[in-house]
């Protein structure tokens, strides 16, 4: 079992490289899964050892797999491997790195032949449909099947030239970059809508922030309800497109994190909040895989720094971890100028 804190593994090229057929395969479990449609296998779920032979579903073409039994979760040939094994994900990433990658250029064929038809065409997996199709199942959707769903409609008649958009120093440009705007009716009526996307860039809620301070019995921010936050970090969808040389920024707020991109600084996401959670933790990992790291610029107040402090404990076992503040109890990096953000931050320059 690979325990040293100190290897390095590159979660983005692990799924990118490794298929969940070959993960099922390895687990000599594929014989077990029947075909339904195009790219759909279902079976009992070879985690938890179930019977009905309805929960466990693989999406191929997506690479991805759902329980709908016992686990009640689903995810990447990552996940699988650590709920199956029972380890962390680093660790599961270490593993299937071992059994596919380690030290060859290329991931070696199956060394069995399976049932299925492993080939590649037209960048589509194709198999052989075996002789009996269960009925038709329900598409696999998402990685997580209790995750944030994608929103079915965009508000569309939001308000950019709001007075608080300008207070708070914010520019047309960065205005509409992000999509912000003054709500004027509807559930987040009276408040100033903020867009949050997933990693993948699919819109999954409106955060609202009521423009000053807000009337007894509202609360500054407003979230719809259902919606997770803590496995969403905010503005990582545009920081992954941004320059890969340059570390990612981590901050705690929605408006720190667009003043920092609207200096120049474009690499930068925000927590939505002064904690990490694991689901944060884990997207961060999964798309910060160069040297540079990560920088935390968080408050600096109790929170902020408590905060600095767990992220930085853990992040710092995967990857390369620095920390800035800004000066003065209370400082927060949306109060700081160009300037002082040029001071604080290093290449690239803003």
């Amino acid at each position: 079992m690979p325990t040293a804190k100190t290897a390095w593994v590159d979660f983005k090229e692990i799924k990118a490289r490794v298929s969940i057929v070959q993960i099922l395969e390895r687990y000599g479990v594929l014989e077990a899964l029947s075909k339904s449609g195009n790219d759909r296998l279902s079976g009992a779920c070879p985690i938890h050892g179930g019977t009905n032979t309805t929960h466990f579903r693989v999406s191929i073409s997506k690479n991805c797999w759902n329980c709908f039994g016992k686990c009640q979760c689903g995810g990447n040939v990552i996940d699988f491997v650590s709920k199956k094994e029972d380890v962390s994900f680093r660790d599961a990433a270490l593993l299937i790195r071992d059994w596919f990658i380690g030290d060859q250029e290329e991931i070696p064929a199956p060394t069995e032949k399976p049932r299925f038809d492993t080939s590649q065409v037209d960048d589509q997996p194709r198999f052989r449909v075996p002789d009996q199709t269960p009925p038709e199942l329900s598409p696999v959707e998402s990685e997580e099947i209790t995750g944030n769903k994608s929103l079915k409609f965009a508000l569309t008649k939001l308000d950019p030239a709001h007075k608080y958009l300008r207070d708070r120093g914010l520019t047309e440009e960065s205005i509409a970059t992000f999509g912000l705007g003054y709500c004027g009716k509807g559930l987040l009526r009276g408040y100033i809508a903020i867009p949050i996307h997933s990693t993948d860039g699919e819109l999954v809620a409106y955060a609202g922030r009521w423009p000053g301070t807000p009337p007894v019995g509202k609360g500054k921010y407003k979230l719809p309800e259902g919606f997770k936050k803590s496995l969403e970090v905010f503005n990582l969808h545009r920081a992954m497109l941004s320059d890969q040389e340059a570390p990612l920024v981590i901050v705690e707020g929605y408006f720190d994190c667009i003043k920092i991109h609207q200096a120049g600084y474009e690499r930068v996401v925000a927590l939505m909040g002064s904690s990490l959670s694991p689901a944060q933790e884990k997207a961060i990992l999964e798309n910060v895989d160069t040297e540079e790291g990560v920088i935390t610029f968080f408050d600096n107040d109790e929170a902020g720094r408590k905060c600095r402090l767990d992220v930085v404990g853990r992040l710092s076992q995967n990857i390369f971890v620095k920390s800035v503040f800004a000066k003065g109890e209370g400082a927060q990096p949306e109060h700081l100028s160009e300037d002082e953000l040029r001071e604080a931050l290093p290449s690239p320059e803003i």
